[in-house]
């Protein structure tokens, strides 16, 4: 199974985007799921067909779904929500406000990856496409099955332990309930599924991000940073997608924005080689309906299959050079007064700009101090080595 995951800044037309490509696979036959996670969704506006939580087909090869976390509450987080309003019941809280309590952060971020490994365990679909949040939601999504390892096998573990103390103790004496033994596997076994979702995003022959842009300043420099984070949560970026370009031939009135668009593509392409370009042109109506979409697809593919990984890149490797043990990592954009790096027992902390990420070090690696760290043809070498 291929999963595709479009994003971008709010507002450029990656929604479309998202639409038009699966619309596209499932006419070349590829067996196809569009998904939402964005909590403001608007895919069923874009296909014009009604969507909820639940699986809707749309046409031949065409299923599509916006994340719910109501139905979600109900179906998969029905243990947690369970509790979690019996507690709030017992504390005084009121039916209703109760289960809107149930709704802790990053709930919505499991389920939809939760989605993702259910269908890739069961070879459901051919292609998954998801429409994502503006950037900064979306490195959340992606970046939280690392996160969520990390608090499930600390804090769950004490919160485990504590609360078994508690059954045999207080829990005799007061009234206010605690957790199941089912509730407490669940919030086990979280750790072992945010560990297959994570091997299943940073694979590039399985996963792929594709950025989303418009040819303006603003919105090339959040694409940049976008790019470098990805990188170093190791998620291969293989396409860029230039919306809502105007044709050559718009002149007149869209003069100078034409003046403006063709400094921003020479940008675009200095800044992204050599990263696959796609282009679509700003439409003279509003972009709704399939036909619309179809129109679309073709436009940003052209003879290409959606499907096709653009390119194998892995952001993230681990190898031996010589006397060194080396961590490359690729971060574009990025200068390496930019990085911080601090290393632990087993892990290696990477700091860019608002975004750490925690690399696990092999065995071999751990026993060793990093030595150095350089900048070359756009990734970070950090070499490890004996020490004296």
């Amino acid at each position: 199974m291929r999963i595709l995951i479009y994003t971008g800044k709010g507002g450029v037309g990656k929604t479309s985007v998202a639409a038009a490509t699966a619309l596209r696979a499932a006419r070349m036959g590829h067996r196809t799921m569009l998904m939402s996670t964005d909590a403001a969704h608007s895919v069923s506006d874009s296909l014009e067909v009604p969507l909820s939580g639940k699986i809707t087909n749309v046409e031949e090869n065409l299923d599509a779904m916006e994340v719910d976390m109501l139905y979600e509450l109900e179906t998969r987080w029905k243990e947690v929500q369970g509790y979690i309003t019996n507690f709030m019941l017992s504390q005084g809280m009121d039916g209703i406000t109760s289960k809107e309590m149930a709704v802790l952060p990053g709930m919505e971020l499991m389920s939809a990856l939760f989605y993702v490994e259910d269908f890739y365990k069961n070879s459901t679909y051919d292609l998954v496409v998801m429409d994502t949040a503006p950037t900064g939601e979306t490195l959340r999504l992606l970046s939280f099955p690392e996160v969520s390892e990390w608090y499930s096998e600390r804090l769950y573990k004490m919160l485990k332990n504590m609360l078994k103390l508690a059954r045999m103790t207080v829990g005799r004496m007061v009234d206010t309930p605690l957790p199941s033994d089912e509730l407490l596997r669940d919030l086990e076994d979280l750790s072992a599924r945010m560990r297959r979702v994570q091997t299943i995003l940073t694979d590039p022959e399985v996963t792929s991000i594709r950025l989303v842009v418009n040819p303006e300043k603003m919105v090339i420099n959040e694409t940049k940073r976008a790019f470098t984070y990805f990188c170093l949560y190791g998620l291969t970026v293989d396409g860029l997608v230039v919306n809502r370009l105007y044709p050559e031939d718009s002149d007149g009135y869209f003069k100078d924005k034409l003046e403006e668009q063709r400094k921003y593509m020479k940008v675009i392409d200095e800044s992204f080689s050599p990263l696959r370009l796609m282009t679509s042109y700003q439409q003279p109506v509003e972009l709704v309906g399939i036909e619309s979409l179809k129109k679309l697809g073709d436009m940003v593919f052209g003879d290409l299959d959606p499907i096709v990984p653009l390119s194998l890149d892995k952001p993230m490797e681990m190898y031996t050079e010589g006397d060194f043990d080396v961590v490359s990592i690729k971060l574009p954009f990025i200068m390496k007064e930019d990085v911080k790096l601090f290393k632990t027992a087993d892990s290696l902390l990477v700091e860019v700009g608002h975004y750490r990420r925690s690399v696990t070090l092999p065995v071999s690696f751990a026993k060793k101090e990093p030595v150095k760290a350089e900048f070359k043809e756009g990734r970070l070498l950090i070499k490890f080595k004996e020490g004296s």
